[in-house]
């Protein structure tokens, strides 16, 4: 019988993470999440997340449209505070967290405190089948 660590969070995030600023403009960011096939943009300033805007962020501003015209900048409409762990954070406790929290996209930080990855709901999905088909 082999010995496996358990799994935390660096093992299954998504590394490249984009990023954009609390002053860009939502319709550009809307543009890139659509390009690179992401649901999720972390919103950084000095290179440490403040927010992030997500798939559900954008319906609830289409829903909202009408009274946002003047207010497409990213800091109006992201979620904050940021909810985050750590890259060794287990990942018994991401799940607890993003479970409690109810909520898609879990920022992962590195020891510096700058983003180094994404976990979404799909990348818990993908360990789950993994670890099924085993």
């Amino acid at each position: 019988m082999s010995q496996h660590r358990p799994l935390v969070a660096a093992d299954i995030m998504t590394k490249n993470v984009v990023t954009k600023g609390p002053n860009d403009d939502l319709t550009r960011i809307a543009e890139e999440m659509q390009r690179h096939k992401i649901g999720s943009v972390v919103i950084v300033e000095n290179r440490k997340p403040v927010g992030i805007l997500t798939e559900r962020d954008f319906v609830r501003i289409v829903e909202r449209l009408g009274a946002l015209l003047e207010k497409s900048l990213a800091k109006y409409h992201m979620t904050t505070p940021v909810l985050s762990v750590h890259s060794d954070t287990p990942l018994a406790e991401v799940v607890k967290l993003m479970d409690e929290k109810h909520i898609r996209h879990l920022i992962v930080l590195e020891k510096n405190g700058e983003v180094g990855g994404v976990i979404s709901s799909r990348d818990l999905m993908k360990v789950k089948e993994h670890v099924t088909a085993v």
